[in-house]
């Protein structure tokens, strides 16, 4: 098994330009590589990154696997967290939404809701981005 820091760096030397040809077999190697490593927890910002670079994107599909793979890591939630606030990008916050619907209302000391509400507002998140956190939003309030 390789070092997970040379998997990493092949996830971040993933770059925007790459996404009209995008390897999507690479990819789904790489995350399965990734996840089958016992350090995975410590090194999951690199996949937020890659949501980073690639906002809209859902790789094909490959992005969901690499989401539920996220999902399944312990103390994921902060990464989510830090993603959204760094930079609001569809994946995080609609996984910011999966967390509320799990029951959890905050995360290392941030509320959720806060947070996508500050998304609404975030002039870095796109429209879609921001009509998605609107919609969360709108949902949660409805429910309650």
């Amino acid at each position: 098994m390789r070092n997970i820091h040379e998997i990493v760096a092949e996830v971040d030397a993933l770059a925007p330009d790459d996404a009209s040809e995008l390897d999507l077999a690479r990819l789904h190697a790489l995350a399965v590589e990734y996840f089958s490593h016992a350090e995975a927890p410590r090194h999951l910002d690199a996949w937020f990154r890659l949501f980073e670079r690639f906002p809209e994107g859902d790789g094909g599909g490959v992005f969901w696997s690499i989401l539920h793979g996220i999902e399944a890591q312990p103390g994921s939630d902060e990464f989510v967290v830090a993603s959204v606030a760094r930079q609001p990008t569809h994946l995080p916050v609609l996984m910011v939404n999966r967390i509320l619907n799990s029951g959890r209302s905050m995360v290392g000391g941030c509320d959720l809701v806060a947070l996508l509400r500050s998304v609404t507002l975030d002039e870095r998140a796109s429209p879609e981005v921001q009509q998605d956190a609107e919609r969360f939003l709108a949902r949660r309030l409805t429910d309650a």
